[in-house]
């Protein structure tokens, strides 16, 4: 088969960081060719290199048989390269036909021909079959939507390869399943696709070959017919994972946490349950049941109507984030961008946050610096926590290195119960394993888990017990018996109770 691209021992090297290593690989013509590897891998800098976004430092990347050194993301686009990223280049107020055609305008005499970018967009999306009309507003569109428009915008280049980084982290299982559709439309027309993710199932729904990389070196390439989960996730980590999710099931009979009969607005109707010192209580149900809105109240995020929280046997009133900490409950956010951390402050300060007071001097006035650095340094070996320097902007950790630092910051408040929503997502394998690693040796210490997680095998692996939610009401009180994604569905969508009296 014709390769369209080849890579030769790309590298590139930032200050402190050699990003890739010599990379290479081939991708042929008209296949769904997978990139994956853990955070931090090198899969980011080699799409920014091949979109034109970075140049090489060494090696030579082939496109079409010709030998490329792209100096802007336009060049790239220009020789057949489009790149989809996880965050969208659209202008939000430009309707879907000038998004598409921005900066080529087609032009009649001296004038943009309007009628001919809307015709134009019209074919595109009807090749995609997507029912779109060109003059909507982008603004107005869905995450889905938006993405089809990124594809027609590719098209338009008349790109040979598209890159997806991630394309489905925001959609629904019946929008992924239709951008599926695309993508092997695009596949039976020659166009190749290199397709980024860290959600293993999908990779294998939809992929020819699976490129491996690993601490920024290639590691392998493996037909995806020849292999299995198993076998990337060894390459992946690097060492074999017996147990993905190796849960202990010991905990004890004192109750840490009791909730009764917790009311806010319709998103909380009467909910009460018990969490016991180091027991792992999961907390599944549909997009909107309320689970969110149950962790946020219990971290004083929303206020509660009515009902009680008994905190190790005292009744206790929770109105803000500080009054959780100071009681002893973490809280790690499922918007980690939105809402966990604070974007252009250093990793050492978004670690330290919630703790600013047990590190200042007896006044509260003067900040001792070097606790500081010392609480960082302890919990970064703790969680194995990658970055380069302590004054290092966060936002240039990759996400499972973020949502380690989220995790150091409640772990530094020394929590009695660690609330967690929707602790792996966004984040590849190996971290996912040593988050759960981390769960075990928490809840080993006594410290009661709440996870919220929309992932059942997480869900079912991971917790000793579960609660799950249906319009702002518990519909099951699961125990581990009872724990099958059957049970977990059914009462998820009101068609059954599990351990509710009636």
């Amino acid at each position: 088969m014709d390769s369209v691209l080849q890579l030769k021992a790309v590298t590139k090297v930032f200050p402190g960081v050699r990003a890739l290593d010599a990379v290479g690989f081939d991708v042929t013509k008209g296949e769904v060719h997978s990139l994956i590897g853990e955070n931090g891998a090198g899969k980011s800098t080699l799409i920014k290199i091949l979109g034109g976004v970075f140049a090489q430092d060494s090696g030579k990347v082939i496109f079409d048989n010709k030998q490329m050194n792209f100096r802007n993301t336009h060049q790239s686009q220009l020789s057949g390269i489009s790149v989809i990223f996880q965050e969208f280049n659209l202008l939000p107020d430009l309707s879907v036909a000038e998004n598409i055609y921005i900066g080529r305008e087609p032009k009649k005499g001296p004038f943009i021909d309007w009628r001919k970018i809307t015709a134009d967009s019209e074919t595109i999306l009807k090749q995609l079959d997507v029912n779109l009309d060109p003059k909507t507003i982008v603004e107005s569109l869905s995450v889905a939507e938006k993405q089809m428009v990124e594809i027609a915008k590719a098209l338009s280049f008349k790109a040979r390869l598209i890159i997806m980084d991630e394309p489905t982290a925001a959609l629904s299982e019946k929008e992924t399943e239709k951008l599926f559709e695309v993508i092997r439309a695009l596949k039976a027309q020659g166009t190749t696709i290199l397709f980024v993710s860290h959600r293993l199932k999908e990779v294998f729904a939809i992929s020819d070959r699976i490129t491996v990389l690993r601490d920024g070196r290639f590691i392998a390439t493996k037909d995806a017919r020849q292999t299995n989960e198993e076998e990337i996730i060894r390459l992946m980590v690097g060492r074999d994972i017996n147990s993905f999710f190796a849960k202990s099931s010991d905990h004890s009979q004192s109750v840490m946490l009791s909730v009764r009969d917790l009311n806010f607005q319709d998103n909380l109707r009467d909910i009460s349950f018990d969490v016991r010192c180091g027991q792992i209580l999961g907390v599944a149900g549909l997009m909107g049941c309320g689970k969110t809105q149950l962790a946020e109240a219990l971290y004083g995020l929303l206020p509660i109507e009515r009902g009680e929280i008994i905190l190790n046997g005292r009744a206790v009133r929770i109105d803000s984030p500080q009054k959780a900490i100071e009681l002893g409950i973490g809280f790690v956010s499922e918007e980690r961008k939105e809402n966990g951390i604070f974007p252009g402050l250093s990793v050492l300060h978004n670690l330290t946050m919630a703790i600013i007071r047990k590190l200042s001097g007896r006044l509260g006035i003067k900040l001792d610096a070097q606790k500081e650095r010392d609480t960082l340094r302890s919990y970064a070996g703790r969680l194995d926590i990658r970055y380069h320097r302590p004054g290092q902007e966060i936002d240039f950790l990759s996400g499972g290195n973020q949502q380690k630092v989220l995790l150091a910051r409640a772990l530094a408040s020394e929590c009695k119960v660690l609330i967690l929503c929707e602790p792996t997502r966004g984040i590849d394998v190996g971290a996912k394993v040593e988050i759960y690693s981390l769960m075990n040796e928490l809840a080993k210490k006594g410290v009661a888990i709440i996870m919220i997680s929309s992932d059942l095998p997480e869900v079912i692996s991971m917790s000793d017990s579960c609660i799950t939610m249906y319009h702002g009401r518990i519909t099951g009180y699961l125990n581990k018996e009872q724990m099958t994604e059957t049970n977990i569905v059914a009462c998820a969508v009101g068609q059954k109770t599990v351990g509710i009296e009636s």
